[in-house]
């Protein structure tokens, strides 16, 4: 019988993880939610070295406080669940940035694995980065991979089972300021001592940032350290004349920026790599809209060209079957029943949304794969949140003037539940392209043109007050 391991995949949005988790899992694996919650979870396994292991793919979030549903799912499931192993996948191009969510993990004291990933990209940019001498520095093992290509994942799958078998990560205590950690230790003392399902060290901090949920927690088991926390909090606050949250969280941008010039050099490049040209053009803010609503409205084009011309022919495919079927079922009534109420509608469904919603998802993993997608939302981010948006959810509202069906269904890219929430309230009140016939059409033939753009008016200014 195989023993079986558990292996958590965390990191940041959009630096691989996806990707990683997909080449160690290949075909065997599966997507649902977390239990009770909107977000998605991804779950695979595979045989290693006589180990059947499964593979979680956590949300991609920025740090391990409770701001969002999946900072809270990503930090429950590692402190209660306790995976046997976390790995961290970081993207290498921007190292900093990474590490910040890195010494979050490490201060949770997780058995950890660092995925040094798109390394190829570091280097088109001219960085060159020492793994060792991080893996020396965090204390623990730093695999470098390009994830798209296969490069490194056997070796990273390899080193994590090892990490297992051996407990050979052991990563090493990130300091903060003297002031801070004397405050820090004189917690961390108090806790020891009480069944906390979280370090003391890392509840210490926790507690002197303020995190609501670990407070509470705090306070079932003994109220006094949590008053005694808030005590230390505020002698922190009059020190440095900022909240303890954005001290501590200060000093460890400090810490990452450190580790980050420790160990990466950045070489002058004498060429430009065309990924960044094509940034540089399609984020610019004056060929940067053209660009986009280009983009845009060739989707809406080939979108609405494909799902007309894909649904004529598949209902003429099928309404093709409809005297054969007269020939096998003679009996009318029979006939409207089966035909015209079961099958007609089976027909109608299909040729309405599949037609539409296959090639949007298709053009959305393209646009989202090629990272064009976060490109509109960074030109299009001021103006969304003018109506409470973010940038992202341009892409559904305008699908939405052509269908609300894959508007809706495309408000999963959305990161957080109240961001999808808020989008796909939007997007279902926006006058889809049957709809606007309608408006323009018979309400302009029965009551007049005016009163139909005065209608149309009316419902577009409600979603933007909305």
């Amino acid at each position: 019988m195989k023993k079986k391991l558990t292996i958590a995949l965390a990191g940041n949005a959009n630096v691989g993880k996806s990707v990683i988790f997909n080449q160690l899992t290949g075909l065997h694996q599966h997507i649902g939610n977390w239990p009770g919650k909107t977000v998605e979870k991804a779950e695979g396994t595979l045989h290693f070295k006589g180990y059947e292991i499964d593979v979680i793919d956590l949300p991609g979030i920025y740090s391990l406080s409770t701001f969002s549903l999946e900072e809270i799912i990503s930090r429950e499931y590692i402190a209660f669940e306790k995976p046997d192993l976390v790995i961290n996948v970081v993207d290498a191009s921007v190292l900093e940035r990474n590490l910040f969510f890195t010494l979050q993990l490490v201060e949770l004291e997780t058995p950890l694995v660092i995925a040094l990933n798109q390394i190829d990209m570091a280097q088109k940019k001219g960085i060159k980065i020492d793994h060792e001498k991080l893996s020396e520095i965090l204390g623990v093992p730093v695999v470098p991979t390009i994830a798209i290509r296969g490069y490194g994942i056997y070796d990273l799958l390899k080193t994590a089972v090892e990490t297992i078998e051996k407990k050979t990560a052991n990563p090493s205590r990130i300091r903060y300021g003297k002031e801070i950690e004397e405050r820090i230790e004189k917690i961390a003392s108090l806790l020891e001592e009480k069944n906390l399902p979280y370090p003391p060290r890392w509840t210490a901090i926790k507690l002197l940032e303020g995190d609501e949920k670990i407070r509470e927690e705090v306070k079932k088991i003994d109220p006094k350290i949590l008053n005694l926390a808030q005590e230390l909090a505020r002698e922190i606050e009059e020190i440095h004349g900022h909240s303890c949250s954005t001290v501590i969280t200060s000093e460890r941008y400090e810490a990452a920026g450190r580790i980050a010039r420790e160990v990466q050099k950045i070489q002058p490049i004498s060429k430009r790599p065309l990924s960044q040209r094509l940034h540089d053009l399609t984020t610019n803010k004056v060929l940067g809209y053209p660009i986009m609503f280009s983009v845009v409205l060739l989707i809406f084009y080939g979108i609405f060209t494909f799902g007309d011309y894909t649904s004529t022919y598949i209902g003429d495919f099928l309404y093709g079957f409809e005297p054969l079927f007269d020939q096998i079922i003679r009996d009318h009534i029979l006939k409207e029943i089966v035909w015209n109420g079961v099958i007609e509608a089976v027909i109608a469904g299909v040729t309405i949304a599949l037609p539409y919603i296959v090639p949007f998802y298709f053009i959305l993993y393209i646009l989202e794969d090629s990272g064009y997608l976060s490109r509109v939302a960074f030109l299009m981010d001021i103006v969304m949140h003018k109506i409470g948006l973010h940038g992202k959810a341009f892409i559904p509202v305008m699908l939405a003037y052509g269908c609300n069906v894959p508007a809706c269904l495309g408000c999963r890219i959305m990161e957080t539940e109240r961001e999808r929430l808020l989008a796909s309230f939007v997007v279902t009140l926006i006058p889809c392209a049957a709809t606007t016939v309608v408006v323009l059409g018979l309400v302009g033939k029965f009551v007049g043109i005016e009163w139909a753009i005065l209608l149309y008016a009316i419902d577009l200014v409600i979603i933007f007050l909305l």
